[in-house]
């Protein structure tokens, strides 16, 4: 037991030596790059399923999930981009669209594939068109996520009893359901990103730690991160750049986040590997007469 939790601080010691800070602001950078064109994407996709305004509260609920001082930052821009482009997702605007949305998750995968120690073994165009079904899928199910959230509500209102309805529509309960939805999405993400999107072989069990870890962290510097923006003023170090700079650093540690689930499972993985080869070691001793006597 006192193996994993040490391989918790060396995953922390593995994340500045294999210059994971440094990748984590690559990401950063190409997922604010990448939004804007994926939220594009998104309009086109939702009109092509004949339902263009749910592209818009699939956005809005996207920002209920971050700090309020992040999607201040972000939400005017991309409802005003999402307002005045439309585009055909059959059309080659589409397919420009999808190629620069997935600025994010290619940058990504290399930084798992760095904290995995793996080389991507497929050709770029596959490990491209894969990053496009990742971006693709995650519009998807925004928009049914978010069209769960807007006809569930009135379909349930005509078989749940009062009390109910009132208990859902109580302030701290829809706080908590909002933290526990961002919890479930994050987690189901994060664990299609370690599982298809970074080389290599792992399975559920080889990742749930990681997964699990970088979670929790993450409605944790939900939360932290939205108090500490009540006091702290961005605009003494970054003048007229603070409102990005405060999406900027909440993206990059999200980032941060994530590659240390990841070195945390390698280190897990490496332990497990360790253990059976030791056991395997112990069974030949057993097994194999000592003829030295």
């Amino acid at each position: 037991m006192n193996e994993e939790k040490n391989e918790f601080l060396k995953a922390l010691y593995r994340l500045y030596e294999h210059s994971g800070f440094s990748l984590a602001g690559a990401v950063a950078y190409s997922f604010i790059i990448s939004i804007f064109p994926f939220c594009i994407f998104l309009a086109g996709l939702a009109g092509l399923l004949g339902t263009p305004e749910l592209a818009q509260e699939a956005v809005n609920n996207l920002f209920d999930i971050l700090p309020k001082d992040v999607a201040k930052v972000l939400a005017p821009q991309i409802v005003s981009i999402m307002g005045s482009t439309r585009i055909d997702l059959l059309t080659v605007g589409g397919v420009i669209a999808l190629f620069f949305a997935t600025s994010a998750i290619e940058t990504l995968r290399a930084a798992l594939n760095g904290a995995y120690r793996e080389h991507e073994s497929l050709m770029y165009p596959l490990v491209l068109m894969r990053s496009m079904l990742f971006v693709f899928v995650s519009a998807l199910s925004m928009l049914v996520l978010t069209w769960a959230i807007i006809v569930g509500p009135g379909v349930a209102a005509h078989f749940e009893p009062s009390w109910l309805k009132s208990l859902l529509d109580s302030t701290w309960l829809a706080f908590g359901l909002r933290y526990l939805l961002a919890a479930g999405v994050i987690g189901t993400q994060l664990l299609g990103l370690h599982l298809w999107l970074a080389a290599g072989d792992r399975t559920v069990r080889d990742v749930l730690p990681g997964v699990a870890l970088s979670t929790f962290l993450w409605v944790a510097l939900a939360g932290v991160y939205s108090y500490y923006l009540e006091f702290s003023d961005y605009s003494r170090f970054y003048a007229g750049l603070s409102q990005l700079m405060v999406a900027l650093i909440f993206f990059q540690v999200t980032a941060v986040i994530i590659i240390l689930g990841a070195e945390l499972n390698r280190g897990l993985i490496e332990l497990k590997k360790m253990r059976i080869k030791s056991a395997r070691n112990d069974v030949k001793d057993h097994l194999i007469p000592d003829r030295s006597v």
